[in-house]
């Protein structure tokens, strides 16, 4: 769940990023809940909030993708930005973003784990 000032913000910027759907906005909760395409399974959720509670972040998002560029490109493009890049000495590579927000999330690729 993320608290908001704004959630449709993030959830025009989430549903670009992950490719699914909204569902519309339950008014009588302050809820925004994204659902998955045709055979998947997660709820990611939205709240409003009159003010967040905190700059800082205690847990994050981390999503799979099948191509580092192509994500980070999508998330730039709707908004968000890069903030840092880390690559393992095997060689698995990882990026923190940032949504429009500023709230950080992970990529990486998607080895079939």
């Amino acid at each position: 769940m993320f608290n908001s000032e704004n959630p449709e913000e993030l959830v025009e910027f989430w549903c670009k990023v992950l490719g699914v759907e909204a569902h519309p906005h339950d008014h009588s909760t302050e809820h925004i809940w994204l659902f998955p395409t045709p055979g998947e399974s997660f709820k990611l959720g939205f709240q409003r909030v009159a003010k967040k509670l905190s700059e800082s972040q205690e847990a994050h998002i981390d999503v799979a993708v099948d191509d580092l560029e192509e994500a980070e490109m999508i998330v730039r493009e709707n908004g968000g930005s890069h903030l840092r890049t880390f690559r393992t000495s095997g060689g698995f590579e990882w990026r923190i973003l940032k949504d429009p927000q500023g709230n950080s999330f992970c990529i990486f690729r998607d080895a079939g784990h």
